[in-house]
Order: C-alpha cells, then sequence, then structure tokens
C-alpha cells in the first residue's frame, strides 16, 4: 500500500487529469473536413495516434508510485501534447494566408518532432510502470501451478498409455490366437471336404450295390422257369449244355459287378471315415494344446496329432487294414515326456 502523506494531491490529481485527457482524445477529430474542406489534416491522424499511443502504456493507476518530479513531467509532457493538438483544432485558414499549405506542413511536421520528445520523456517512467505491473511471485506461482498440471496431465496420460497398452496386446494375443485357430480350420475344410466327397459315392455306389443284388436274384428266380419257355426246354443235351453255360457266365457276371460296386462303396466309406478322423484332429488339435503346461506336452499331442492325420486308420470297410501301426516309436516319445517331468518337479 503506497502511503499518499508524501504525495502533492493537487499534483497528483493535475497529472491525472491530463494524462487521462491525452488518452482519450481522438485524433481523428484533427481532420476538419467539415470546417477546412480540402485542407482537412488528413496526414495528421497517424502522427497523433502514435503519441496517444505511448501515453497509453502509462498506467493512470501507478500514478501514485511517481515521486512530484516525475508527475511534473508526466504533467507538463501531457499538457504540452494536447497543446499541440490543440493547435490543430484552432487552425484557421483565413489566418494562414496566402501559404495554407506551407503552414499546414509546419504543423504536422511539427507533431512528428514532438513525438521524439516525448518518448524520451515517458520512456524511462513507462519501463517503470510496466515492472511495477508484473508481479513475478505471482507469475512464479502460476508458472508453478502451470508446471504442475502439466505433470498431473503427462501422468494422468502415461497411465492412460499402459492401460490402452496391455488393452491393446489383450487384443493383439487374441487376434493371433484366433489367426491361428482359423488357419487351423481352414486345414480342416480341406478333409471335410474329402470325407463330404467319399460320403456322395458311398451312397451312390451302394445303391447300385443294392439294385445290382436285386438284379442278381431276380435273374436267380427267372432262370428257375427258363426250362418251362418253349425253344428253351432240356430235352436235347447240346442245348442244355449251352443254357447251362449260358447261366453260370450271367451269373458270374452279375455276381463281378456286385463285388465291384460293393468294394468301391466300402472304399469310398473308408476314405470317409479316414478324414473324418483327420478333420477331427485338426479341429481338437488347438484345444489340447492349450489345456497343456509345456512345450514337451505340446509336442507330445502334436506328435499324436500328425500320427492320426497321416497314418493308415482302421475303419473296418477296407479289407486290409493292416493294423495300425503308431509312425512315432514310444521310445521316441520318452526323452520329452521326462523334459516334461523334469520341468514339473
Amino acid at each position: 500500500m503506497v502511503d499518499t502523506a508524501d504525495l502533492d494531491i493537487s499534483l497528483l490529481g493535475e497529472t491525472k487529469h491530463s494524462l487521462e485527457r491525452i488518452q482519450s482524445f481522438n485524433p481523428e477529430s484533427l481532420v476538419r473536413r467539415d470546417e477546412l474542406g480540402k485542407y482537412a489534416f488528413d496526414d495528421a491522424v497517424a502522427a497523433a495516434r502514435r503519441i496517444i499511443d505511448l501515453f497509453a502504456t502509462l498506467a493512470v493507476g501507478h500514478l501514485v508510485h511517481f515521486p512530484d518530479q516525475q508527475l511534473l513531467q508526466i504533467r507538463d509532457t501531457a499538457n504540452n501534447a494536447f497543446s499541440v493538438f490543440q493547435t490543430f483544432l484552432n487552425f484557421d485558414v483565413a489566418s494562414a494566408q496566402p501559404s495554407v499549405t506551407q503552414a499546414q506542413d509546419t504543423l504536422i511536421q511539427s507533431l512528428r518532432d514532438h513525438f521524439q520528445h516525448t518518448f524520451n520523456v515517458l520512456s524511462p517512467l513507462i519501463a517503470f510502470s510496466t515492472a511495477r505491473a508484473q508481479d513475478f511471485s505471482a507469475m512464479e506461482r502460476e508458472a508453478r501451478v502451470a508446471v504442475q498440471a502439466a505433470k498431473d496431465q503427462v501422468a494422468t496420460l502415461v497411465q492412460g498409455l499402459d492401460g490402452d497398452k496391455k488393452t491393446i496386446e489383450g487384443i493383439l494375443k487374441e487376434a493371433r490366437d484366433a489367426a491361428a485357430e482359423q488357419g487351423v480350420s481352414k486345414q480342416a475344410i480341406h478333409f471335410k471336404t474329402e470325407a463330404d466327397k467319399h460320403e456322395t459315392q458311398a451312397g451312390i455306389w451302394l445303391t447300385r450295390s443294392v439294385r445290382t443284388a436285386i438284379g442278381l436274384g431276380a435273374f436267380a428266380i427267372i432262370s428257375l422257369f427258363l426250362h418251362n419257355v418253349p425253344g428253351l426246354d432240356s430235352t436235347n443235351v447240346y442245348r442244355m449244355a449251352q443254357i447251362a453255360v449260358s447261366k453260370v457266365l450271367i451269373f458270374g457276371v452279375i455276381a463281378y459287378m456286385l463285388i465291384l460296386c460293393a468294394k468301391n462303396f466300402l472304399s469310398h466309406r473308408h476314405n470317409e471315415v479316414v478324414n473324418r478322423h483327420r478333420q477331427n484332429a485338426l479341429a481338437t488339435f488347438t484345444a489340447l494344446v492349450e489345456a497343456t503346461s509345456d512345450a514337451a506336452s505340446s509336442d507330445i499331442v502334436l506328435s499324436h496329432a500328425a500320427s492320426c492325420i497321416f497314418s493308415p486308420q482302421e475303419t473296418g470297410y477296407a479289407k486290409q487294414d493292416g493294423g495300425h501301426t503308431d509312425p512315432i516309436p514310444s521310445l521316441q516319445l520318452l526323452p520329452r515326456m521326462q523334459q516334461a517331468a523334469g520341468n514339473i518337479g
């Protein structure tokens, strides 16, 4: 709080009045176009505005911080500037005859020169007023608050990024697992397609086998009554021998076709079952691997899955399944089983 007891109250009031008057002055009023016509002071507006803006940088509220000598400087400088403006306001074209233009140029030049004098006087006072207006301790506090707020925001952002990173990693892992499982499913679809084809063909050959068997039975029944057909009686030994041979040949051909149809049916059924086994092995492989606890157990599961896929399978439809032979000997699995047991221990 500034102690105003040592200040000249009248001088302070005069200075304040002079400063406010020059700060609120309208430079456009110097033009006087309606009064002067073609002799209007259009060029005086820019120079006057520079002087007014210079006074505007000096805060009226800071006048209480200046001693009397500086108050006198501010007051006198403001009054001098206003007197210069007043000269433009009192300009009379008639009194400036015969050289009105020269008189105007002199006034405008004096206004421009007055800026330098005003700046020399006010610049130290403006610097003091500006420094006084800056509360550096408050600025420091505000800066600290801003820095702390920025740190808090950064910490919050980092935490958010960590959470997002974990979420992204989880999503990425799920996507990879889904892609791997989808890859296995895509491989299993090949075996499913083959199994469906063999199933369709097995149905076709089953139908053919049934029809051939029906034909064979019908021919057997018909052959019982062939001797009653005129011209096919067995009174002639030679004709009887021909009929017997023909029956045997026809029975043999039909029986062979029946056997061929049955074999094709069994072959397609065999291939269908084998491909179903392979499809199921691939479809359940991912679940079995996920259920294991270590790499050695996963290798064992992988070995058995490969065995189910690539080795011959017993189906009961093939004439010689040959007994299932495991291509992966048990001795080959012993080191993996020992390694798994060691890891568990």
